[in-house]
């Protein structure tokens, strides 16, 4: 095999449809159950998946996940890389995001390998699009995501119980930001209309400063909260390419409930970067 011919794997929260990752020719390994017992199984899954990917002759493997404070799946994914050392070389990526954001780098590594792009220059170029991929998320007000720590908190145990008690029993949902691997709170509201009017305009400035915006929405079930999140989007406030909407799977809909919405984005330029192919090989 040439230098092009590595394999890509990811997890089942990158949210992308199994049938689109297949013909991209990706890897898909399940999240399955959480719990610790789950995590030490998933390590062996990945464990075996790169195995069994030398032994079918690919000796370099990019393995895409989610950050660590959304899944511990990219822990369990470098516990695995380890235990390949010798067997075959596995390059794991952290997207610093979650969801289809994380899907975003599947997506662009998958066509970098397509058009003949290297190993080290593929991830490379996605390990840059992970310093600017963005997950802007409404989770529901009793989902875990909801609850956990956020960069921008500082108060104690007590302070942050009553936080999460007041966000239960009020029906107070929160406006979050996953981006290089912190959680920030961007606001909080009761009217998911209001928080999904936030998330448009957070977009709106990071396009000012970095450019027109590629995006991707991800539901879970709700069409009303759906409708919420696309009509703020559906403006001239700034310039974006909406690349379509997901269905969270399972994994990611444990973690921000059902009911919850989200958007992934990143720069356009960023995004659709142009990374060279490598020379055509000759033959002498």
């Amino acid at each position: 095999m040439s230098e092009r011919d590595f394999a890509i794997v990811c997890d089942s929260g990158c949210d992308l449809p199994p049938a689109f990752l297949e013909r991209a020719g990706v890897v898909l390994v399940d999240l399955g159950p959480s719990g610790a017992g789950g995590e030490q199984d998933l390590s062996s899954r990945l464990e075996r998946t790169y195995r069994d990917l030398a032994a079918r002759g690919y000796a370099r493997v990019a393995s895409v996940h989610s950050a660590a404070s959304f899944s511990p799946a990219i822990l369990r994914a470098r516990e695995a890389a380890e235990a390949c050392t010798g067997v075959c070389e596995v390059e794991v990526v952290d997207s610093g995001a979650a969801s289809v954001a994380t899907g975003m780098l599947v997506d662009r590594i998958s066509r970098y390998r397509y058009f003949g792009v290297e190993f080290d220059e593929a991830v490379e170029a996605v390990r840059q699009l992970a310093g600017q991929v963005r997950l802007l998320v409404v989770p529901t007000a009793k989902a875990h995501f909801a609850r956990r720590r956020t960069h921008r908190e500082r108060q104690g145990i007590l302070g942050r119980a009553t936080a999460s008690l007041r966000m239960r029993v009020s029906g107070e949902r929160g406006l979050f930001l996953l981006s290089r691997g912190e959680v920030t709170q961007l606001a909080r509201a009761t009217d998911l209309v209001e928080l999904t009017s936030r998330l448009a305009h957070a977009m709106s400035a990071v396009s000012a400063g970095e450019g027109p915006v590629t995006y991707a929405l991800v539901e879970t079930g709700d069409p009303r909260a759906l409708r919420a999140v696309e009509k703020p989007l559906d403006t001239n406030e700034f310039e974006s390419r909406c690349l379509g909407t997901v269905r969270a799977t399972p994994a990611v809909e444990e973690v921000v409930g059902a009911g919850a919405v989200a958007v992934a984005f990143a720069p356009e330029s960023a995004y659709s970067r142009e990374v060279p192919p490598a020379p055509a090989e000759t033959k002498d």
